[in-house]
């Protein structure tokens, strides 16, 4: 929440007690009759705005910085503004702070998310996907490569066995490079990915009433990829982290936007479903028009 100024309307920074555009007084107080809103602890005093954690009206002396723009005193003295691992790079070391952040989210979501600052630059949020496709998918991508090399290693004895086989150099090459190219050029598509799916969420959140900015729907959304992490473990990230992110991301959309669980719901869900049924109603329309050309061919 901005509050505003009551004269002007213009928005102030939280604290202050004059307005810095009209440097009219921020504590009016209300005209008597009038069913003006009044601040919930001082009611002499017209309220400027409703506290996003708690939602009681707070006049200019009971507001104060945070996460949201603007909190009432005492949500801040329960709930002060805390930094994830991931905000603490400088301090902890890039991995470290990657590795912190990644537990906490699959451990305790709820909790490594109260009273963080729901917002970060676009490039903190795009290096923490950047780091989590890493985990997720080169391990992987290095056990694939090795069992090609060792299952194209037999190709030679079938090859001597089959004619007009293909060279099985040939092939074990070009199958290990392509693995490799795949390894290397995953994180960057999960990344450009990654912007792309946030976007299409901000789109549906906004339709649910959140007003926050893409860059707090992009944090939310990386921070979501933290199962990618088990991706160390071979095979596991590729088939079970994008279902496990995708559960994530409701809780993190609902706790840096503030939302309900159905906004929330809606901005992780609606998309991927979507994809789903587009996906799966395309490839459903190919083999039909496949199976009948080849039946009307016969």
């Amino acid at each position: 929440m901005t509050p505003s100024c009551p004269s002007c309307q213009t928005p102030f920074v939280p604290g202050a007690q004059t307005c810095g555009a009209c440097g009219a007084a921020l504590l009016v107080a209300p005209t008597p009759g009038s069913a003006e809103p009044v601040c919930a602890v001082h009611p002499q005093w017209r309220s400027v705005g409703t506290c996003p954690r708690c939602g009681a009206f707070a006049c200019a002396s009971c507001l104060r910085p945070g996460p949201e723009g603007g909190v009432c005193a005492a949500c801040l003295e329960r709930e002060p503004l805390g930094l994830l691992p991931w905000d603490k790079r400088e301090e902890l070391g890039t991995l470290k702070a990657f590795w912190k952040t990644c537990v906490g989210m699959l451990m305790q979501p709820t909790q490594t998310l109260r009273g963080i600052n729901p917002d970060a630059a676009v490039g903190s949020s795009l290096g923490f996907v950047f780091l989590s496709a890493v985990a997720g998918f080169l391990t992987t991508g290095i056990v694939y490569t090795a069992l090609i090399g060792v299952i194209m290693g037999f190709m030679p004895e079938v090859a001597e066995a089959t004619e007009g086989a293909p060279d099985p150099q040939s092939v074990t090459l070009w199958m290990t490079v392509g693995m490799g190219v795949w390894t290397v050029l995953m994180p960057f598509v999960s990344t450009g990915m990654t912007l792309v799916h946030a976007g299409l969420d901000h789109l549906i959140l906004r339709m649910g009433g959140v007003e926050k900015g893409f860059s707090v729907t992009l944090r939310a959304h990386a921070l979501s990829q933290a199962p990618y992490i088990v991706g160390l473990i071979p095979f596991v990230a590729v088939y079970a982290a994008p279902f496990w992110a995708m559960g994530l991301r409701v809780v993190t959309y609902r706790s840096l936007h503030r939302t309900s669980w159905g906004a929330a719901g809606a901005g992780a869900l609606v998309v991927p479903v979507l994809s789903c049924c587009l996906c799966g109603g395309g490839y459903a329309g190919i083999m039909y028009f496949a199976f009948k050309g080849a039946y009307g061919g016969g």
